[in-house]
């Protein structure tokens, strides 16, 4: 009989303040969570006319210096707060059965695609989750755990990770511990604190 484990990954994502980043409340988190998953797949990646090319490439210049040592692809989407655009950095080992929890970049650039506005590390660390790495034989992954400190809310690109890992994360935010479940490209708060 094969056995079930569900990983925990204690990730340090920065200083001891949430809401580091820019925040969107949960119905948004989630659709673009979603959006995330479906435009990285495309051949294009969202960016589908000059302007967004050109915030492609103003969100790479904004992040030089600032990414971790992995491959990064770029996705273009429609900032949900008005008339801008939002390119994600998604971090990638290049290898199918391992997924990045943490590590991803957010960029708000102007609608013309030319300037940056706002670069937000949607973490302070790089965390990936290996498929199998640490399990005992005959075992599988069957979810994820970990702690986010960069907002009080779990991140968009967490859903995207979840949809592709085929499996829920579940997250405690500071300051409080609260417990998520992301999962089916949801993000609901179980109710739960971690600690108590």
């Amino acid at each position: 009989m094969r056995s079930f484990i569900l990983a925990v990954a204690i990730v340090v994502c920065g200083s001891a303040f949430a809401s580091e980043i820019r925040e969107f409340d949960i119905k948004t988190l989630e659709r673009l969570g979603n959006e995330l998953t479906r435009v990285s797949q495309t051949p294009d990646r969202g960016a589908t006319a000059p302007e967004r090319r050109r915030a492609k490439q103003t969100a790479m210049v904004a992040l030089k210096g600032k990414l971790f040592a992995v491959h990064y692809d770029y996705v273009v989407l429609d900032d949900p707060g008005g008339n801008r655009l939002l390119v994600y950095a998604l971090a990638s080992t290049g290898r199918a059965n391992d997924f990045v929890l943490a590590g991803h970049f957010r960029v708000t650039v102007s609608a013309d695609g030319a300037k940056a506005e706002r670069v937000d590390a949607l973490a302070r660390s790089l965390a990936i989750q290996r498929a199998g790495e640490g399990l005992p034989v005959g075992y599988h992954l069957a979810g994820i755990s970990m702690a986010q400190i960069v907002s009080s809310k779990p991140v968009e690109t967490l859903i995207y990770t979840s949809n592709l890992a085929k499996m829920p994360i579940y997250v405690a935010t500071v300051p409080h511990g609260k417990i998520f479940k992301v999962a089916s490209g949801r993000i609901v708060d179980t109710g739960s604190s971690a600690g108590k």
